[in-house]
């Protein structure tokens, strides 16, 4: 890279670097990932939560399943025993058995264990004094069942008792489930509200971020083709400015109008080298023209007929050469600044038969007829344009008809333009350089079409007619004349109608 490059595009580097007030990615594949990981945040935080919610509810479903089942069991059991523990006492009253004794205290035991398995639960609707009451009083009841047997009736009295205490550990056992469930169906709850705003926020969140990152990848790739595109269309003038979110993207375009720089720079010395080639080229074609009309007129003396025609063929060449050499001024001329179109109303036939008269010299010389409408026609254009483009379609019919044959002008009013068509009865255009004849220098290759030692031309004068057609809004195409040769046919827009 030249060094202006390099200093243009560390200019654009550090004039960026003061605009940006929070991190960019440095190149394409750091913005992809970095897109890609917002993108895909929203997500992950869903997923997370998600994740989050059924642990939740795995565990309060275990625990009202586990404990529940437990609660149920351990209620049960203590009734169960405390059954047992009233028929052995009501045994113990009519048998007075010391086995019977050893039962109910086996029995208590028992209960015992129950109720430090049931207070290992660590239930929130479960008082621990009721639990311990309850043991104290199994404790009691054995002890006395032992050492005062005669009080077993007010045992059995107060194992009834103890039977209603247990009834209220199983209410509350199922109070606690109850409890555990409602907790479950509001987690639940929870989780469904999440989901559905996960559905309804992060998701639509996610595709906005995407919309985003879209928009801020996408917009500099089109500054970048569309500065590219107006390169290729020879447009300079425009600055090339790539607002982009990496430094890489900004380098580009910083190359970019390095590149469109250079090129103006370029195309200013092409077209400075054709003004000044041409005007030089001006001077001693003037001198040469003015002596073969002074040698064709006699001025200088008398001609034979050979001397004549030589001196007739001097002035029709170099008034040739001096059209080519005015094509070249226009077609600079047009480059360079593109005028803006002056429009006007004018008789497009009128516009015809001037530019007729001013080739007669070289249509008199093929003998060639050429037809015109012979209405008149108004247009509103910019005159000068629609002169150029006359005037150059006719002068490559007239260059390419063969000497005899017929050249015809005619012009059509539509409903929403004006269509102009020029044709001829020469070799014509072949298909394949149909679309690349409009181009600035290009000429056909057809080596009949410059028979009979016609002055080559320039390529640009067609060129020239695109220009014009363009700057009109219209278009210009070639096809094959209806008798053989080619016809060009023009379209101008109506809408700039005065």
């Amino acid at each position: 890279m030249s060094r202006p490059a390099a200093a243009a595009i560390e200019h654009s580097r550090k004039a960026h670097g003061r605009r940006r007030l929070v991190f960019r990615p440095r190149s394409i594949t750091g913005l992809l990932l970095t897109s890609f990981g917002l993108v895909a945040l929203p997500l992950i935080v869903a997923i997370v939560f998600g994740v989050l919610y059924v642990d939740r509810l795995t565990d309060q479903s275990e625990r009202l399943v586990l404990q529940g089942v437990e609660v149920t069991r351990y209620s049960k059991r203590l009734s169960t025993l405390l059954v047992g523990m009233e028929r052995s006492a009501r045994q113990y009253g009519v048998l007075q058995s010391d086995e019977l004794i050893t039962r109910f205290e086996r029995q208590s035991r028992d209960f015992d264990a129950m109720l430090d398995a049931l207070g290992a639960l660590e239930l929130d609707t479960l008082s621990g004094w009721n639990l311990d009451t309850l043991r104290a009083q199994a404790r009691e009841l054995a002890e006395r069942l032992r050492t005062r047997p005669a009080q077993v009736q007010s045992l059995i009295e107060e194992i009834s008792a103890m039977q209603r205490e247990t009834d209220l550990i199983t209410q509350q056992g199922n109070l606690f489930i109850d409890r555990e469930l409602a907790r479950l169906q509001a987690t639940a709850a929870d989780a469904r509200f999440f989901l559905l705003l996960c559905v309804f926020a992060l998701i639509p969140g996610a595709l906005a971020l995407t919309a985003f990152f879209v928009v801020v990848i996408a917009r500099p790739l089109r500054q970048i083709s569309g500065a590219v595109t107006r390169l290729g269309d020879g447009d300079f003038s425009q600055q090339i400015k790539v607002f982009a979110p990496t430094a890489e993207l900004d380098a580009l375009g910083a190359r970019l109008d390095w590149m469109r720089r250079r090129l103006a720079t370029l195309e200013n010395e092409k077209q400075q080298f054709i003004r000044h080639m041409s005007h030089e080229l001006k001077t001693p074609l003037a001198s040469i023209r003015e002596g073969a009309e002074l040698l064709r007129d006699g001025t200088v003396g008398k001609l034979n007929d050979a001397q004549a025609d030589v001196a007739e063929i001097l002035q029709q060449n170099s008034l040739e050469l001096a059209k080519l050499i005015d094509n070249l001024l226009d077609f600079a001329a047009w480059q360079q600044q593109h005028a803006k179109l002056e429009y006007e109303r004018f008789d497009l036939n009128a516009l015809f038969e001037a530019i007729v008269a001013r080739q007669r010299l070289t249509i008199e010389g093929k003998e060639l007829s050429v037809v015109t409408p012979g209405e008149t026609m108004d247009v509103t254009a910019d005159r000068d344009r629609m002169q150029l483009i006359v005037d150059n379609l006719l002068a490559n019919a007239v260059k390419f008809a063969p000497p005899g044959s017929t050249v015809t002008l005619a012009a059509e009013r539509m409903v929403s333009a004006t269509t102009i068509s020029v044709s001829d009865q020469g070799p014509g255009v072949p298909a394949h350089e149909r679309d690349a004849i409009f181009d600035a220098f290009y000429q056909g290759t057809d080596s009949e079409s410059h028979a009979k030692g016609a002055l080559r031309g320039t390529g640009i004068g067609l060129s020239v007619v695109r220009e014009c057609v363009h700057a009109h809004g219209g278009r210009i195409d070639v096809t094959d004349a209806p008798g053989g040769g080619a016809r060009f046919h023009v379209e101008i827009p109506d809408r700039h109608a005065v």
